[in-house]
């Protein structure tokens, strides 16, 4: 005779896996990534999240988050978060969205599933009216996805921090590196905090310029 197995049994197991690959996901680009950021004496985007935004009121939005299927030479490679942990929380007790660039996972490269967090992100910040905060440490646009005219969604996100300018706060601080396309970003920003001897911005490096223009 059959008998009914209780839902939580069914259910454990699933809320367990589930657990277990948000646990891996934390860790960004893994252990030995996280050993070389705390080498160049730089923290991690999260460490970074968890020093700016009040204990406990942190909201991960998008953290399942993975390279896009349309990107056949991302196929096989793990990007945690897709290298960039969007959110919101309250930093000072005022509801802030923050966006923070992973560089533990490929260098904290735009790739177009992030930018479509970024994306939302920027949507919500702007239609609740509350301030937007980049922590920007980033390589700059993902060069195996830097094809197709929705790559990293770059024309919204010029659009987008000109009609927000004004209306609510806009800081991209620089914890690092920022290039190519996150250069952007500080560029149209209202505020830009920099970490000296750390932070900052460039759209190409001199083989890039070399490439385009025939000199540096």
């Amino acid at each position: 005779m059959a008998t009914d197995v209780p839902t939580t049994s069914l259910l454990r197991p699933l809320a367990e896996d589930l657990r277990a690959r948000r646990e891996q996901i934390m860790l960004g680009g893994g252990e030995a990534k996280i050993a070389a950021q705390h080498a160049a004496d730089k923290l991690t985007a999260r460490e970074r999240l968890a020093l700016l935004v009040d204990e406990g009121t942190f909201v991960e939005l998008g953290i399942h988050g993975r390279p896009h299927f349309s990107q056949r030479a991302m196929d096989g490679r793990e990007a945690p978060a897709d290298g960039v942990i969007t959110g919101y929380g309250k930093v000072n007790g005022r509801l802030t969205a923050v966006a923070a660039y992973d560089f533990t996972v490929m260098a904290g490269s735009m790739g177009m599933t992030g930018e479509l967090k970024v994306t939302r992100l920027r949507d919500l910040a702007l239609s609740k009216r509350i301030p937007l905060v980049w922590l920007l440490d980033s390589a700059g646009a993902r060069i195996q996805e830097a094809v197709g005219s929705l790559f990293a969604g770059s024309g919204h996100l010029f659009r987008e921090e000109v009609v927000m300018s004004g209306v609510i706060p806009q800081v991209a601080a620089l914890m690092g590196p920022c290039a190519a396309g996150t250069a952007y970003i500080p560029g149209l920003a209202d505020f830009v905090p920099m970490v000296k001897g750390r932070g900052s911005m460039a759209l190409a490096g001199p083989h890039l310029v070399r490439a385009a223009v025939g000199r540096t």
